[in-house]
């Protein structure tokens, strides 16, 4: 991903402001992770520049220009509204005798001294987003009891049957799945999950969620979900109430199965769904994991 604008100046040639991207339509701001790049660094067009957190994934931004790294206007962790300049790179010699920028200062010394102690930034970033759907929406949710004794699995995960079963009920193509990584937690989207199924949406999520633990999803592999599973029960917890992430309509957390059954939870926005409209959705989930034996 990639975001300049150049601008000249007489004694030192043509500089490129990196600005941060925007990533998706909802995107407000991210966060500086890591500087690959300190200053005074030669870099290349089109190799890693810093790496970019967002609540929904981590970004390589891409240094837009070949040159020298002139200035780095954001320390690391820092986070920054979208189109914010948080970096320059200058692309032509200074001229005689002006030495390239020095390779340690202000940003970048900082940057370097950052303290690893606490959360992560993509934590971080997880927990103002939670405070912002706790805040904000009026969460409602529901549970029921439901008998899976009968599915045969046949390899396939337990999620990718609640993706499925979800989608169905709720007409929905795409579904997030929450997928743990190192630094936090991500949602890679399930596209065409009312389409596809058990066994292919297994495949999808699998590989999804490989490519999550890696770093390697794209931007718009976790955009556009209306509705996420996070399948607490892949920990052995029985029963969670999850928030619902801001812009969608609901959650489901399905808990441990024991002895054939298990919990399913549906936390929602009440602005989109009344209780009896949860009730019944959660009701069709449960007919459509019956339809999947």
């Amino acid at each position: 991903m990639r975001d300049e604008r150049e601008h000249r100046h007489p004694a030192s040639g043509t500089e490129v402001e990196v600005r941060l991207p925007k990533l998706a339509d909802t995107l407000v701001e991210g966060t500086v992770a890591r500087w690959h790049k300190r200053r005074g660094d030669a870099v290349r067009k089109g190799e890693p520049l810093a790496e970019i957190d967002t609540e929904k994934v981590s970004s390589d931004l891409e240094a837009p220009a070949e040159g020298v790294l002139a200035e780095v206007l954001v320390e690391e962790g820092a986070t920054v509204p979208v189109g914010e300049v948080i970096a320059r790179i200058r692309t032509e010699a200074s001229g005689p005798g002006m030495a390239a920028a020095p390779p340690a200062a202000t940003a970048d010394a900082r940057a370097a001294e950052a303290p690893s102690e606490g959360l992560s930034p993509m934590r971080r970033r997880i927990a103002q987003r939670m405070q912002q759907s706790r805040a904000t929406i009026p969460q409602g949710a529901c549970v029921r009891e439901v008998d899976v004794s009968r599915i045969r699995r046949a390899g396939a995960s337990w999620t990718a049957f609640f993706v499925k079963a979800l989608a169905s009920a709720a007409g929905s193509a795409n579904v997030g799945v929450a997928v743990e990584v190192p630094d936090g937690l991500v949602v890679p989207v399930v596209k065409g999950s009312d389409r596809s199924d058990v066994t292919d949406i297994s495949a999808a999520i699998a590989d999804l969620s490989g490519r999550a633990r890696d770093g390697r999803l794209r931007p718009e592999e976790v955009l556009d979900a209306v509705f996420t599973v996070t399948n607490v029960g892949s920990v052995g917890t029985h029963m969670a109430f999850p928030l619902v992430p801001p812009g969608q309509r609901a959650i489901l957390a399905p808990g441990a199965v024991r002895e054939g059954r298990c919990y399913l939870t549906l936390c929602y926005d009440r602005r989109e769904l009344d209780d009896y409209a949860a009730d019944r959705l959660l009701a069709r989930i449960e007919e459509e994991l019956h339809r999947l034996e």
